[in-house]
């Protein structure tokens, strides 16, 4: 299942079309190859994965046991990368560590 963070981050351009994103993702249907997503990682012993928006439209992220948090779009792989490194200083300022899951409330 995904599920987006009530306090996504993302650029401006991407907050004109979010509505849009959003229907997009849950209807399963193309949306801009250009737009890149960070979400809770899969894998427990990482912080954050990061996805072509894309990739989400594979039978593999429709599967019921797959779980995605999305918590942040950016316009590019980079930008995307940039966005994580944000958002891990944001967590290391506001708890002193790095447990991601526990601050988006995920544990």
């Amino acid at each position: 299942m995904i599920t987006w963070d009530d306090n996504l981050r993302c650029s401006e351009r991407i907050k004109k079309e979010l509505g849009s994103i959003r229907r997009r993702v849950k209807r399963r249907r193309a949306t801009s190859a250009t737009t890149f997503c960070v979400t809770l990682a899969t894998n427990e012993k990482n912080l954050f994965d990061i996805y072509n928006m894309g990739e989400l439209l594979f039978e593999h992220y429709r599967r019921s046991d797959v779980d995605l948090h999305i918590i942040g779009l950016a316009d590019t792989r980079e930008e995307a990368c940039e966005l994580a490194a944000e958002i891990v200083g944001e967590i290391y300022e506001a708890t002193g560590g790095f447990d991601v899951r526990k601050y988006f409330g995920a544990v």
